[in-house]
């Protein structure tokens, strides 16, 4: 049997948190939540943001990366629409890393104390966030596994394999999602060089 590129827990999909507190809490909770685009190659949040919020994409992508001891950038995970990212204050203030759009984006903003109060209001929400949660762990397990590879070009297939979604921006225009990601973007990604990226290449990558 074929082990699948991504995850095929997608249950979580089938629950809409926000038509969820929608339908069940007053109109005073829409006081904690609003929605803004963020333009391409602009910023959510650096690690120096005040991080009181959790971020959903209701259309485009992102990318969080973080820095080195040298101050370079490097990207360690990419999010796109039904996504929700940001600081759910469990690391002790250890939390360090910058989010920002690949293409014009969408996102709905939540209070993050509000954010937690809703879904640890029943269980049907604890459900949804909980396999939410399984989903992007997995994820992070599968990208792993392929820094083991002993080949580049295998890690390079295995991305492109992942990375083949179709996502939209705020206007409507669409992408692939590859195709978003620079050499640099992709070899933080699996562990290998920008150079070993360019050298090894058959996908599609600028």
């Amino acid at each position: 049997m074929s082990i699948p590129v991504r995850p095929i827990n997608e249950s979580y999909l089938g629950f809409d948190f926000f038509a969820y507190i929608s339908t069940h809490y007053s109109s005073q909770s829409f006081g904690k939540i609003r929605e803004t685009t963020i333009k391409k190659n602009d910023y959510i949040y650096t690690p120096s943001s005040d991080h009181l919020y959790i971020y959903e994409i209701l259309d485009g992508a992102i990318k969080l990366g973080s820095y080195t001891d040298d101050g370079e950038e490097f990207t360690f995970d990419v999010l796109l629409a039904n996504d929700f990212f940001g600081d759910l204050k469990y690391l002790n203030n250890q939390f360090f890393e910058y989010s920002k759009a690949l293409i014009d984006t969408r996102i709905r903003i939540y209070n993050r104390d509000f954010f937690k109060e809703m879904v640890l209001q029943g269980p049907a929400v604890s459900e949804w966030f909980i396999s939410y949660l399984v989903k992007r762990w997995c994820s992070a397990e599968k990208k792993l596994k392929k820094l083991h590879e002993k080949k580049a070009q295998e890690k390079l297939t295995f991305l492109s394999s992942f990375f083949d979604l179709k996502v939209k921006d705020v206007h409507g225009s669409s992408y692939t999602l590859i195709d978003l990601l620079t050499q640099k973007d992709l070899g933080d990604l699996i562990g290998v060089t920008r150079q070993t990226v360019a050298n090894t290449a058959r996908i599609k990558v600028k």
